[in-house]
Parts: structure tokens; sequence; C-alpha cells
């Protein structure tokens, strides 16, 4: 009876701490597209700094929806939402900069 009670114990201790989870912080965030891996459902940009998370890098980044891979190619400007939560990041709202934007130079986009 004893053993029962804290398999049970244990079971509801763990479903409760597996159902609590780190809320969602979004960053924004621009970039130049280096690489698309559509099979993959990833992007790999060159950014600048995200203040209160990163500093400037090239880092691969899984994109939210995989279907928003298809307008992407190499050199592209874009804007898109870091959502991060448990420690994984990814992209949503992936938009492309105007040519203009691009060409003076985005912010992040160092």
């Amino acid at each position: 009876m004893k053993n029962r009670f804290f398999c049970t114990l244990l079971l509801v201790t763990s479903l409760a701490g597996a159902c609590h989870s780190a809320p969602e912080k979004h960053y924004p965030l621009q970039g130049e597209v280096i690489s698309v891996e559509p099979q993959r459902g990833t992007v790999t940009l060159k950014h600048g700094e995200i203040p209160g998370l990163m500093p400037a890098m090239t880092m691969n980044y899984v994109v939210g929806d995989p279907a928003q891979l298809g307008a992407l190619k190499p050199g592209d400007k874009i804007s898109a939402d870091l959502v991060v939560s448990d420690s994984k990041g990814r992209l949503e709202k992936i938009m492309l900069l105007p040519e203009e934007k691009a060409r003076t130079g985005a912010p992040g986009t160092k």
C-alpha cells in the first residue's frame, strides 16, 4: 500500500513539473539570410545584437512555419519575431525588408 502511495505521489509530482514551463519571450530581429534549409525547416542568419539576449552573430534558426522559407534566398534582408521558451527559439512573422531599407543598413544587419 505504501509503495502504491509513493508511486502515485511520484507520478503526480512528475506531471506537475512537466506542465510548468517558462513563458515565451519575444525579441525583434533583423538580419541577412546566409542559407535556407527547407527540408530541416531552418534558416541561417547573420544578425546584429539582440538586446537582452545575445551579441551579433551568424546562427541557424528553426522557423515556426516552414512554408515561409520558400520566399527566402541567400542575401535577403529580413525582420522576424524571435520567440524563446525553455531555452529553445524559433522565428515567426518573417518579412522581407524592402530593398531601400536593406541598402541603407537596416538596424541589426551589421
